[in-house]
């Protein structure tokens, strides 16, 4: 380790020095996977000690975990402001959620920043029957269905979304969907249609509106 990095440690606040070591392990594991990855890398990478490493996260398997929640984390605050952005000041609507899903869905896909890749890396990981990541990857899934499905039982209750029989088995499918892209995108980009695949989603988010006067 450098003299500067040697330098930093005392100086960095915790939630900078999680962030660096976050930000060196999901380089690694967008690169070789998670199976492949070692503490000893994330320090050289991240600048930091063993020590500090483990500190932090106790061992590579908190450290995936916590991972997986710091990419939710960001999922969460870029879904956020997606969703401004379509509705400026207005209240969002459930129809405007969920456009705004895709939004960042796309985006994401679109450009596959470093941490969306760790993390349909890790993804990929958890299907491993043992996978020590499989419970956050499950409990994870599990709230971005909820939340999905809330939006459209939303929607459905206030008369604004109609079509839909069962909220919980929609927000299944839709994240399904999103999920199966992503993993397409990153494992064969040249060989899936990006711009049809997202009118397509378009097109079936647009036949749930209760306004919606297109043909089917």
């Amino acid at each position: 380790m450098d003299r500067s990095a040697a330098d930093r440690i005392p100086q960095d606040g915790d939630e900078a020095v999680e962030a660096r070591i976050l930000g060196a392990a999901a380089h690694l594991i967008a690169e070789e996977g998670f199976g492949r990855l070692k503490i000893g890398a994330v320090c050289a990478r991240s600048g930091y000690a063993r020590s500090v490493v483990f500190q932090h996260f106790g061992d590579k398997e908190g450290l995936g975990k916590r991972l997986v929640e710091f990419a939710v984390e960001e999922f969460t605050n870029s879904y956020s402001e997606a969703v401004a952005a379509r509705t400026g000041a207005a209240t969002a609507t459930p129809m405007d959620m969920l456009r705004a899903l895709l939004d960042i869905i796309f985006e994401l896909i679109r450009t596959m920043p470093t941490l969306n890749q760790a993390f349909l890396a890790l993804w990929g990981d958890g299907a491993a029957e043992y996978s020590a990541l499989r419970g956050t990857l499950t409990e994870a899934d599990r709230r971005f269905r909820f939340a999905i499905a809330q939006t459209v039982a939303s929607g459905v209750a206030d008369g604004s979304i109609t079509g839909v029989r069962d909220a919980d088995a929609y927000a299944s499918a839709l994240l399904a969907q999103l999920r199966g892209i992503s993993m397409q995108a990153l494992i064969d980009p040249d060989g899936i249609d990006l711009r049809g695949l997202r009118a397509e989603l378009e097109s079936g988010v647009d036949r749930l509106s209760a306004g919606f006067r297109g043909t089917l």
